[in-house]
């Protein structure tokens, strides 16, 4: 009984603590005073933790955002919402971002996503630039939707959860070229980037790590980097297509590697390293590879592969 009054004290402080930690509405109050043009739109949080317990909207014509761990504890929808849905567009000559900013989340959520619905104004583009950003333990770490092209994005980390880079199925208006310049996708379970709709990327100086499974494409990407994991028994890199659309490339540069880690040539586990399904699936190669093979040969399927130096490549 001694310990009743300490323990119930214990039980009041926890309680406080735990519903000031929610910050959500702080926060959106915040935006939604930028959007009413009454506070800047330029947010500095000073590299505090913040937790989140529900959806910020972001509108990417108007905000920047800097400096900032977010612990992003809902159970479901997205962590970041960025999107012009429910705002006049406006024909500003200026550029947003996200700048020194770590998302920690769950399997169950997603870290960003970027989406505008609307399908009457094509002049609407959903993307807002990411600087040194972390994005961890999310079910999709970014996910891209309608009226969504041109994301830069620099030395962005996202992993340890179930897909880094997502496309959304049946999106309109969307996937012209977006870059991601360094940074690492990496420990996602499924895989590191699977297109469910035609995007063209460019990765420069980027690596892909251990993923379930590395790329999963259906538009035509552009690689400079590193690729590495174990024989996983299953392609690293699946080249399929869509009706109506460039059909999933992969043009890599001479100096990038692909690398299998403990790799034995005369017990390889997976089929091949990349699966292709149609003759327009482009596959180009890079100069430095280890573990480039499987069962079947380094390539499945009919796709025209080339090598680093654009001769024609022996599955030999």
């Amino acid at each position: 009984m001694k310990y009743s009054i300490p323990l119930a004290i214990l039980g009041v402080i926890t309680s406080v603590a735990t519903a000031r930690a929610d910050d959500s509405a702080t926060l959106q109050n915040m935006l939604d005073g930028c959007y009413a043009g009454t506070r800047s739109c330029l947010i500095d949080l000073q590299g505090t933790t913040r937790n989140l317990t529900r959806t910020l909207k972001i509108n990417p014509e108007m905000v920047t955002i800097r400096n900032a761990t977010f612990e992003c504890r809902m159970t479901s929808g997205t962590c970041l919402y960025i999107s012009q849905d429910g705002f006049a567009h406006h024909d500003w000559v200026k550029t947003n971002r996200l700048e020194g900013i770590t998302l920690h989340g769950n399997r169950s959520i997603d870290g960003i996503t970027m989406n505008y619905t609307g399908n009457s104004n094509y002049n609407v583009n959903a993307a807002m630039a990411l600087f040194s950003v972390s994005i961890q333990g999310f079910n999709h770490g970014i996910s891209f939707g309608n009226n969504v092209w041109g994301v830069d994005m620099f030395n962005v980390m996202i992993g340890n959860g179930n897909i880094g880079i997502y496309t959304q199925p049946g999106t309109h208006n969307a996937g012209e070229r977006s870059t991601f310049s360094g940074g690492t996708i990496y420990n996602n379970a499924i895989a590191g980037i699977d297109e469910e709709s035609c995007w063209e990327f460019d990765f420069e100086g980027t690596s892909f790590d251990f993923n379930g499974q590395q790329m999963i494409l259906r538009g035509g990407t552009s690689f400079t980097g590193h690729i590495e994991n174990a024989d996983t028994g299953r392609p690293e890199i699946v080249l399929g297509a869509l009706e109506g659309v460039p059909a999933g490339s992969l043009y890599m540069s001479a100096g990038s590697s692909i690398t299998v880690d403990g790799w034995n040539p005369k017990h390889p586990k997976q089929p091949c390293f990349v699966q292709t399904s149609l003759p327009y699936n482009n596959l180009k190669i890079p100069a430095l590879l280890y573990g480039f093979g499987g069962t079947q040969g380094a390539v499945c399927g009919p796709g025209k592969v080339v090598t680093w130096d654009g001769q024609p490549f022996s599955n030999k």
